[in-house]
């Protein structure tokens, strides 16, 4: 641990590069200088919005939300520090109850949350117009008002995995139904009343939201800090020298800069779980024969291609690179030795079949005819940052170099998220890209996203087998044929290289130990981080 002497250089270090750049980005509460500030830093959302539906699942304001049902800090496991107080299912999985708390209540003297603010938030969350990611795992239901706390959902067709929709990487987040019908979505837009341990203040677009705690929460459960002033921040040379300087207590750093910030007296708290999976997408690959979007010129539609590509990526050093090699390589996307379909032969099999090896990589250029075979034969390389992803722009670099050295030809195109997504909900993504998984879905949940029709118009595969054995699979009630039929679907993905798997990881944040004690977070969130009522400040 660095002397408090090396951490004040460094800060000093930091003011001088910053300058007025820093001192400009300044901005308090009125009325709030004596209040305990924890200033968070990380990747801006894709869309910033107050609506929960207009984004992919990356929202600026989780700590205000609340989903249906909470999960544990430490253990992620379902649990009552959601609206929901109880659940339960009956025997197909085809009706879910969920049992409210009587004393839950929304900010801002919105009044209590009722069944109905249930109905009203699942409308708005899976209307047509949704651009959540996995919210067909949501729709489909039909919703029935037991009583003012309970409220049922009829599905269907079973979804034995439902809690993951409605928990805190779900499609739905509770919205008050008063507010809306007094307000309208103007109201959302300029005061969102939600129901967790802070509430919204305000929102700069481009700069970030500032949060307050709720004092005498519902729960009995308060924040144990006054404000959290979370900041949007691309860059990662002034996310950095955000926390050198002291002006932020909490910064998602990519990983290749936390040995700076280790060197320089800060630390490094990690999520409890594994929080994400990280991959290089080879999309629209959509090659049902009857497949209307389906481009045939796409390099990547080559097998040899794909199997090139991925025998080009040299995992150990990106892992190294990237993640301070505080990650483990990944077998298959979507595929978790914690949930059903994890298939022990793929991984036996990976270093096989996806070991590096440049060689081997350039053989199957050559034999796939590349690039006379091709009208097209440039790969372009997405250059994009998701947030809770600040290492993605480092990956397009090195996946560009990895290409390139088995003699592809490649382009780095740089593009915001937001424009990758609608590219991908067009069907129009003829580009490979980074992609992660986060948190890591349940099996079958995963499949649907990316590797099913049903997933559109987010997915990247439409394989015949796939096609044929997803719905028996989404169908089964049986553990055993679930788990068997769910490893055939990896088999299948594996074996057609259809993605590039690169590493399982855990959410990360460098924080100020002066200024912030501990943080326990599960990591269940698309961005990684949730929880936030519970971060410690050191006094």
């Amino acid at each position: 641990m660095a002397t408090n002497e090396t951490r004040a250089f460094g800060r000093r270090i930091a003011s001088g590069v910053c300058g007025i750049a820093l001192a400009s980005a300044a901005w308090a509460l009125p009325g709030a200088a004596a209040a305990q500030t924890i200033v968070m830093v990380i990747d801006p959302p894709t869309n910033e919005t107050n609506r929960y539906w207009d984004t992919g699942g990356d929202f600026g304001l989780n700590p205000a939300m609340q989903p249906l049902v909470g999960q544990h800090p430490e253990t992620a496991e379902y649990d009552a520090s959601g609206v929901a107080r109880a659940w339960e299912h009956n025997e197909d999985f085809t009706t879910w109850t969920f049992h409210l708390h009587e004393d839950a209540e929304f900010h801002f003297d919105w009044g209590p949350v009722t069944a109905a603010d249930i109905v009203h938030s699942y409308e708005w969350h899976t209307q047509d117009e949704s651009t959540l990611s996995g919210v067909e795992q949501m729709r489909g239901a039909e919703l029935e008002i037991i009583d003012d706390h309970t409220v049922a959902f009829h599905l269907p067709e079973p979804r034995p995995n439902y809690l993951f929709a409605v928990a805190h990487r779900g499609s739905i987040h509770i919205y008050s139904k008063a507010q809306f019908d007094e307000e309208g979505l103007e109201g959302y837009d300029a005061r969102p009343a939600g129901t967790g341990q802070l509430q919204y203040v305000e929102r700069e677009i481009g700069r970030g939201v500032v949060f307050e705690k709720v004092e005498n929460h519902w729960s009995g459960e308060d924040a144990l800090y006054d404000v959290l002033d979370l900041r949007f921040v691309l860059e990662p040379a002034t996310k950095l020298a955000m926390l050198l300087s002291g002006e932020a207590q909490v910064v998602n750093l990519p990983r290749e800069l936390h040995g700076e910030a280790l060197d320089a007296g800060y630390e490094i708290v990690y999520s409890a779980g594994p929080a994400m999976q990280t991959a290089w997408f080879l999309p629209s690959q959509f090659v049902m024969p009857d497949e209307p979007d389906f481009n045939p010129d796409l390099p990547w539609h080559d097998v040899r291609i794909r199997e090139a590509i991925n025998r080009a990526v040299d995992r150990d050093a990106v892992i190294d690179i990237l993640y301070d090699g505080r990650a483990d390589k990944l077998v298959q996307f979507t595929m978790d030795p914690r949930h059903e379909g994890w298939n022990q032969d793929l991984a036996d099999r990976f270093d096989e079949m996806y070991g590096f090896d440049p060689e081997r990589a350039r053989e199957l250029v050559a034999e796939a005819g590349y690039p006379e075979n091709f009208d097209d034969p440039v790969i372009p390389i997405t250059m994009t940052v998701m947030a809770g992803n600040p290492e993605f722009t480092a990956l397009a670099e090195l996946m560009d170099v990895f290409l390139s050295e088995v003699g592809l030809q490649t382009e780095i195109r740089e593009t915001d998220w937001a424009t990758v997504a609608n590219m991908r909900r067009a069907r129009s993504m003829f580009a490979t890209h980074p992609m992660r998984n986060a948190p890591v879905r349940p099996t079958e949940i995963g499949i649907n996203a990316y590797f099913y029709s049903g997933g559109r118009p987010v997915n990247i595969v439409e394989h015949p087998e796939v096609e044929a054995l997803y719905p028996e699979y989404r169908a089964s009630l049986d553990p055993d044929e679930r788990d068997a039929l769910a490893q055939e679907i990896f088999q299948v993905l594996f074996e057609n290289y259809f993605s590039i798997p690169i590493a399982s990881v855990n959410a990360a944040v460098a924080v100020d130990p002066e200024q912030v004690a501990g943080w326990t977070f599960p990591g269940v969130t698309s961005i990684g981080l949730s929880h936030f009522h519970l971060i410690e400040p050191a006094s």
